[in-house]
């Protein structure tokens, strides 16, 4: 295993852990529906323990619940299940960059992305984590994950290991094209469009031919989402010139920041086009993800940056909304557009989420035993798995398809909203995408499947790097977004010249990002070079 030699800067905690921890995999489920698989248990929710317990003793165990629940609920039937079955006592906790400086570590809990990983082992809060345990406590999925091996440089430092990664191989939220059907039926295009010129001529068509049949010229053919890193709604657009902002990119055996090449120069310009003849709505500087999907349903868009779970079937949950909202709409996906560049957008990779151990373990060998016990079933174990993804088949959830035994899942009435299984435990004490390839294949939805093989542009369009943490991240790297972000959104909407891009491209380097250049560069040869 390679080593990452130099320590990550403290500063990097400034940048606020939990907030990125969110940019992580949003879900503790696995690729393609949540999990599934049976699960025997009493009517009330909290099952009996197949395993005797031997232990005289319940260990006790700080959990940090799942980085994306509300808050803590105590003494939950999972929780009770948990505590049965594995004869511990469980203390659950909340995560924050306050508990975790005021000393309050849990003894395991999840993290989402290397730089969190790196920002917490910076404090002395985590234990090192040694393979070959790993290896021999959970054969299963080690051997999964030996497949994907790279994932573990990302939370490597000083030939330690500090995370034990999770894998996505299928992932349901990679973006593709979702289109207003009955729009490009309206201004005459036959064909959903497939190339960056076809893009162009449908959204101008949408903005200049009156598609809603308002008499009004009020439509649009595309927005964006300038809050986020660099741009839902436009990652497609800068993928068809073959770069994504922000992201590390390999060229010619050279490391090189998305935000600064050529290509996305070229991108800038042709947004900035659309923009000046009335194809992007104004309030792309503003709007979210959730303001854009309205727009669609809400006839003043044609055409957004759709998850492919949320946009692939008839049952997904986009096209159901348009279905209840605007039920003369039409929506068909396509992939993204193929520029100059190639097609593809916005793409974690196989990243996913990270389980973290706490620094005190070490010294508590019946403790650390007890843990790897647990998360060898929840990697490998329907029955754990199920419970604390699911709860119980026929109560809380059942298979999509009547009388399965494998395939796609759904939640039954009463437990289609996260806060309603919360309260039960389920999701709180779930460690994600840690179950094996096995389980996985099983339990997951083959339609969605072929969707996301169709549309996604996995697994080559991500970050060179697998958006690990760099030594100067902490120092440069919050600005350099915010400078992009700001320069970016000048020139598309003219405030600003075309060649101001060179300016941005200077200041850039200037203002820190020559350094992270170099240190991505280092890290690139030392650790991800194939």
């Amino acid at each position: 295993m390679h080593t990452r030699t130099k320590k990550i800067s403290n500063a990097f905690l400034a940048a606020g852990i939990v907030a990125s921890m969110l940019a992580g995999c949003s879900s503790g489920n696995n690729t393609t529906n949540n999990t599934g698989g049976n699960t025997a248990a009493s009517p009330d929710v909290s099952p009996t323990a197949t395993e005797e317990v031997k232990e005289a003793k319940p260990v006790e165990i700080t959990w940090g619940i799942h980085f994306q629940a509300a808050g803590v609920v105590n003494d939950s039937p999972v929780q009770k299940y948990l505590e049965e079955k594995f004869n511990v006592k469980i203390k659950p906790v909340k995560v924050t960059d306050a508990s975790v400086a005021s000393g309050e570590v849990p003894d395991i809990f999840m993290l989402g992305d290397p730089s969190n990983v790196v920002a917490y082992q910076n404090q002395g809060v985590l234990m090192s984590i040694d393979p070959n345990m790993l290896k021999e406590k959970m054969p299963e999925y080690s051997a999964d994950i030996a497949e994907k091996s790279k994932l573990f440089q990302t939370v490597t430092i000083d030939d330690q290991l500090w995370g034990i990664p999770m894998f996505i191989d299928l992932k349901p939220y990679d973006f593709t094209m979702l289109w207003r059907k009955d729009w490009l039926d309206k201004v005459g295009i036959t064909k959903t469009p497939e190339t960056l010129d076809e893009f162009e001529k449908a959204v101008y068509a949408f903005a200049e031919k009156d598609p809603d049949g308002n008499g009004k010229k009020d439509t649009y053919g595309l927005t964006g989402t300038a809050t986020s890193t660099w741009s839902s709604g436009f990652y497609s657009i800068f993928g068809a010139f073959g770069v994504e902002p922000t992201m590390w990119m390999e060229r010619n055996g050279e490391i090189i920041n998305g935000s600064i090449m050529p290509e996305t120069k070229e991108a800038v310009a042709k947004l900035r086009q659309w923009f000046a003849d009335g194809v992007i709505d104004p309030e792309f500087i503003t709007d979210t993800q959730d303001s854009y999907r309205k727009k669609l349903y809400n006839n003043r868009i044609g055409v957004i940056e759709e998850q492919i779970s949320k946009a692939a079937l008839p049952t997904s949950s986009t096209i159901k909304e348009m279905q209840s909202l605007n039920p003369g709409a039409e929506l068909v996906i396509s992939n993204n557009p193929e520029g100059p560049g190639g097609a593809g957008t916005w793409d974690w990779g196989i990243k996913s989420n990270f389980v973290v151990i706490g620094s005190k373990v070490k010294d508590q060998p019946e403790k650390l035993e007890k843990l790897f016990e647990i998360l060898r079933a929840q990697s490998s174990d329907e029955e754990t798995i199920n419970m604390t993804n699911l709860g119980i088949k026929g109560t809380q959830w059942d298979f999509e398809a009547a009388g399965a035994t494998s395939g796609a899942t759904k939640f039954l009435p009463g437990f289609e909203k996260q806060e309603q299984r919360d309260q039960l435990g389920i999701r709180l004490f779930s460690l994600g995408n840690i179950t094996t390839q096995a389980y996985r294949e099983k339990y997951s939805n083959p339609e969605v499947n072929e969707a996301i093989k169709k549309y996604s542009s996995a697994p080559n369009w991500t970050d060179a790097l697998l958006f690990s943490a760099l030594p100067s991240d902490g120092k440069y790297k919050t600005d350099l977004t915010a400078l992009m972000q700001k320069y970016f959104a000048q020139i598309i909407t003219g405030e600003l010249p075309l060649d101001d891009f060179d300016k941005f491209v200077t200041e850039w380097k200037a203002k820190g990002g020559d350094e992270l250049t170099k240190e991505a560069n280092e890290m690139y040869q030392a650790q991800f070079k194939k």
